[in-house]
């Protein structure tokens, strides 16, 4: 779950930033680049900078591994 704050922070970005150059017009758009950004770094960081592959089977729900 996202936290409350961080919302309130991406909004009040967003709204602040949406009519600058490197702004964000949409709450959308904001998640997308952030998410895109991070799987990049996991990429990098533990499969040799090459995408995931895709995953086939169930994804886990419920409470965290560890």
């Amino acid at each position: 779950m996202i936290r409350l704050s961080q919302i309130k922070a991406a909004e009040t970005a967003v709204l602040r930033t949406g009519g600058l150059p490197g702004g964000y017009k949409s709450m959308t758009a904001l998640m997308n680049a952030a998410l895109a950004r991070e799987l990049e770094r996991l990429a990098a960081e533990f499969n040799d900078g090459d995408p995931f592959p895709p995953n086939t089977a169930e994804f886990r729900v419920g409470r965290p591994l560890s």
